[in-house]
C-alpha cells in the first residue's frame, strides 16, 4: 500500500539543500484523498505534530511512502526538522527505482518531476501558476545580483558554464521566494484550499501518485 509524502520548505536562497530554514508543510495522500499539515496552523488537526502522528500511524499499518526524490529531499528534512525517521523498507523513491526508464522516456539524465510526468502523460498543470509567480522574482535586480554571485561560485566549484549556473541559481531563488510568498498568503487565509500554496502542494501529491500508477505500481 503506497502513500505519497511530500514537503514544502522555507528556502529563499540559492541552495535547495543547504538554505532550508524549516518545514512549511507536509502533504500525505493518494489520488483520492490528501491531507496538508502546516507549520503555522491554528487548528490542531493540521499541525506538523499531527503530521508526525499520521506518519507513525501509517507506518504501523505497513504503508510504503512514495515520492519523487524523497530520499534526497523529503526524508532528509523530515528527520532534520521534525525528528521523523522513515525506515528504508518503507520508502519508495520513483526517481531512483525507475531512473533508467525515466532517463529513456524523458531524454534527460536528471529529469525533474515535471519531465517525468509529461513523458508518462500525467498532468502537472499546478506547477504553471507557481512558475508564473516566480517570474517577478526573476526580474528583481537584487535577486539577479545574488544569482550572479552564486553562479560564479558554481563555475569555480563545479565547472559549469556561467550562463547555465546563473539561470540555475536564479530559478532556485525565484522559485523559493514564490513558494514562501504563497505560503504566507495561505497562512493569512487561515489555510484555505482555494489558495495557490494549497493547490501547488496538493498538486504534487496527486501528480506523484498518478506517476506511480503510470509506471505500473
Amino acid at each position: 500500500m503506497y502513500r505519497i509524502i511530500d514537503i514544502e520548505t522555507e528556502n529563499t536562497g540559492a541552495d535547495v539543500m543547504e538554505d532550508n530554514k524549516r518545514i512549511l508543510s507536509v502533504q500525505i495522500g493518494d489520488d483520492t484523498k490528501q491531507n496538508l499539515y502546516w507549520a503555522d496552523s491554528g487548528d490542531p488537526r493540521w499541525t506538523l505534530e499531527s503530521a508526525k502522528n499520521e506518519i507513525a500511524s501509517l507506518l504501523s499499518q505497513g504503508v510504503v511512502f512514495a515520492g519523487y526524490n524523497i530520499k534526497g529531499f523529503d526524508v532528509r528534512f523530515l528527520k532534520q526538522f521534525l525528528s521523523v525517521e522513515i525506515p528504508e523498507t518503507n520508502i519508495f523513491d520513483l526517481c531512483l527505482c525507475q531512473s533508467q526508464r525515466l532517463i529513456k522516456l524523458t531524454g534527460k539524465n536528471r529529469p525533474r518531476l515535471e519531465d517525468a510526468c509529461r513523458a508518462c502523460g500525467v498532468k502537472v498543470t499546478h506547477k504553471q501558476k507557481m512558475n508564473e509567480k516566480a517570474q517577478k522574482y526573476k526580474a528583481n535586480e537584487t535577486f539577479k545580483k545574488l544569482a550572479l554571485t552564486k553562479a560564479k561560485e558554481l563555475v569555480k566549484n563545479k565547472g559549469w558554464s556561467l550562463d547555465f549556473s546563473y539561470n540555475y541559481v536564479l530559478d532556485k531563488i525565484a522559485g523559493g521566494n514564490a513558494i514562501y510568498d504563497a505560503y504566507l498568503k495561505f497562512v493569512k487565509s487561515g489555510g484555505q484550499k482555494n489558495t495557490l500554496f494549497y493547490e501547488y502542494a496538493i498538486g504534487d501529491v496527486i501528480s506523484e501518485y498518478n506517476l506511480l500508477k503510470a509506471l505500473g505500481y
